[in-house]
């Protein structure tokens, strides 16, 4: 088989006859002509088929499959060029054979009829050999290249039947894919239309839940921005229409209604878990499981002299001995006698806040430790400035006491909240 820079090279084929030499050229335009319009067309078809399928939603295989089928149709349109090109060269070939065996055929009736009448034709006679001789090399050449033609044609037409059943194939997988993306395109919405139903489901209830926490926290004084930064991380970037903006492969462009919405609703429950999981580090309990509440936090009467003083903490009476337990996880900064609160200790916790336990009878606890909350941190006594059996507790933000009843209500909704699940 040729080379195929060959198959379209300028052709020159010579006819012999009596009054000469006569070249037939077949030329690189004269071959590919008819190839031109067959691949105009097939691309065209290709083109608008390869085009359509790539405009249409795709799972992830289907992408492959139509590379795979844009390369089949390459290759089958490559092969369709050679087969056509071959074709013009069996027809050349073809043509020039049916010339050379009309001149063979003219010259031998000529040289039978001249035979009888003509004195000179045996004179002439090696001449019109030679000649006879000539053309029939000439026309074994051109059976021998129209033999070789039509093997390089047969071989071509089979490979391009055989391409053109891969092409089968692959399009078959194409509609298989096809059906498939249509399959989960349908699951797709089918699956947005429950997580809308879920998003308006969930967003109410999660505003009611986070409003109601954070009122209850709030009421405490604690700044909440401390446990939930207020400033998300920086943003930028070019402005990008969102119709100038390309679709992600094999999905559609999600709605911004629908996603400001989902956004609404993750930043809520974010920040709503936030919250919920720095409650254990909040001091939200009592330091007594019983206990008779004797004074509360603010103005007062003074025990001792009569007139009204103010108040840092709340006093819980009980008896002697009884066990005063740290109200959340912290350290012991200050442990021993602290002037008119006796024996103390005082436990450094998270975002700013401290708890002071005073009057204390014994301290089971030193500087430096760390404590889980509902460790014992001592035993109830009348130490210091005391008229009786009592713990004075305190808590302090940022150095500033704060009444511990809102502290200690807030616990208790969200104990009543965990029991109600």
């Amino acid at each position: 088989m040729p080379s195929r820079r060959t198959w379209f090279a300028p052709r020159e084929i010579a006819i012999r006859n009596a009054w000469g030499v006569r070249w037939i050229r077949l030329s690189r335009g004269a071959q590919v002509s008819a190839l031109a319009l067959g691949l105009a067309a097939f691309g065209w078809v290709s083109h608008a088929t390869i085009t359509t399928l790539s405009m249409r939603p795709a799972d992830d295989g289907r992408d492959e499959t139509i590379a795979q089928l844009q390369a089949d149709l390459a290759r089958q349109a490559q092969l369709n060029g050679e087969v056509a090109a071959l074709r013009a060269q069996r027809d050349a070939a073809e043509a020039a054979r049916t010339i050379l065996e009309k001149q063979m055929t003219a010259r031998a009736n000529d040289r039978d009829e001249a035979r009888p009448t003509n004195p000179a034709l045996p004179a002439a006679a090696p001449a019109m050999a030679d000649d006879s001789a000539a053309l029939s090399l000439e026309l074994s050449a051109a059976y021998d290249e129209r033999r070789r033609l039509l093997e390089s044609l047969q071989v071509a037409e089979d490979r391009l039947a055989a391409m053109e059943r891969t092409a089968g194939a692959t399009r078959d997988l194409l509609a298989q894919a096809e059906r498939r993306a249509t399959t989960l395109s349908d699951r797709i919405v089918a699956l947005e239309t429950v997580q809308g139903a879920l998003v308006d489901r969930l967003t109410p209830a999660t505003a009611m839940e986070l409003t109601r926490l954070e009122g209850q926290l709030g009421s405490t004084g604690l700044d909440l921005s401390r446990i939930v930064p207020t400033g998300g991380p920086g943003q930028g970037g070019p402005l990008v229409e969102l119709a100038q903006a390309p679709p992600p492969p094999g999905s559609a462009v999600e709605k911004p209604e629908s996603r400001d919405r989902l956004l609404l609703l993750t930043s809520g429950i974010v920040r709503l878990d936030t919250l919920r999981a720095a409650l254990p580090a909040i001091p939200l309990a009592t330091p007594l499981t019983h206990y008779e509440l004797r004074s509360g936090f603010g103005t007062r009467m003074d025990p001792f002299r009569r007139r009204a003083a103010f108040h840092a903490g709340l006093d819980f009476a009980a008896p002697i001995g009884t066990p005063v337990k740290v109200t959340a996880p912290g350290e012991v900064v200050d442990a021993g006698w602290e002037g008119a609160y006796g024996r103390a200790v005082r436990v450094r916790h998270a975002f700013g806040i401290e708890t002071r336990y005073a009057h204390l009878r014994s301290i089971s606890v030193k500087v430096g430790d760390k404590l889980e909350a509902g460790d014992v941190v001592g035993k109830l006594g009348s130490s210091g400035r005391s008229t009786g059996p009592h713990v004075h507790y305190e808590v302090m933000l940022d150095d500033v006491p704060r009444d511990p009843i809102p502290f200690i209500e807030a616990g208790r909704h969200v104990q009543q909240t965990q029991d109600d699940k």
